[in-house]
């Protein structure tokens, strides 16, 4: 099991694939597992590392404070234990906050930017429903409630037409062998609650895009248009018939949008 030495932590990571590298950021709550349908079609031209974040799968959760810049230094950490001097980074949710701070804190590190269904400070009504899910967490709701109650966020109207297909995502979910501890949730909420770069991210100079579902409610539109307006030159797309969880639901529009935008930044 390929471990890193990181800070206070021992992270675990995957590398799949050949390639200028592709590292890819997950967000709140979610392991490396989540990546299931990026993985194998990233990795046909990029070496695509993944990882788990501090407080999630099979990575160390201290119950200490976390913040999205910590995690960020974890995240280049990660690409010195692996000689990685430059990288095309994409962040997810909470993984675009960090993919945020490494850009700012370590743009050298950076080769372009991906910022999928994130912002560039905390939206009101995603901290109160996440809010709301750790509580029921904290007050030990079975592990499929929360996993169902979740599932009404992430994906839209059209994905629970197909009753088979939400139970196999709810089935896959509970038989994941690293559950999040609950402590660990709450340090990640958290950080998450704290991000705030709108005074930064106007430092940003590497290519970026801005990556959305039309149909997200966690992370709405608006969320993405205000993050790629403080972005010099950023790139803005919306994907129709995406919720936040389009990287699943709409997973070829998804990889097809960040694969042409590498392609575009590699010519130049």
């Amino acid at each position: 099991m390929p471990t890193a030495k990181v800070d206070d932590i021992n992270m675990y990571y995957e590398v799949h694939g050949e390639g200028e590298p592709l590292l890819l950021i997950m967000g709140l709550g979610s392991d490396l597992t989540s990546w299931i349908f990026q993985i194998q079609e990233f990795s046909k031209k990029y070496r695509v590392i993944v990882f788990d974040n501090r407080g999630v799968g099979r990575s160390d959760a201290p119950d200490t404070p976390y913040s999205t810049e910590l995690m960020a230094d974890d995240t280049a950490g990660l690409l010195d234990t692996l000689g990685i001097k430059r990288a095309h980074i994409l962040g997810l949710s909470m993984g675009g906050f960090i993919a945020q701070e490494l850009a700012l804190k370590y743009p050298q590190r950076v080769k372009s930017l991906i910022l999928a269904t994130t912002a560039a400070r905390p939206y009101s009504w995603a901290t109160h429903v996440l809010g709301t899910t750790l509580r029921l967490n904290q007050e030990g709701v079975n592990r499929e409630t929360l996993i169902t109650l979740r599932l009404s966020w992430l994906f839209t109207n059209k994905f629970f037409d197909n009753p088979e297909l939400v139970r196999t995502v709810i089935d896959t979910l509970l038989a994941n062998p690293y559950p999040q501890p609950v402590h660990a949730y709450a340090r990640q909420f958290a950080a998450a609650t704290e991000h705030d770069t709108r005074d930064r991210i106007g430092k940003i100079t590497v290519p970026t895009l801005v990556l959305i579902g039309k149909e997200d409610i966690l992370l709405p539109v608006k969320m993405s248009e205000e993050l790629a307006a403080g972005i010099p030159n950023a790139e803005l797309v919306v994907l129709e018939g995406g919720g936040h969880g389009f990287l699943v639901e709409t997973a070829g529009k998804f990889n097809q949008a960040v694969l042409d935008f590498l392609e575009k930044v590699e010519k130049g």
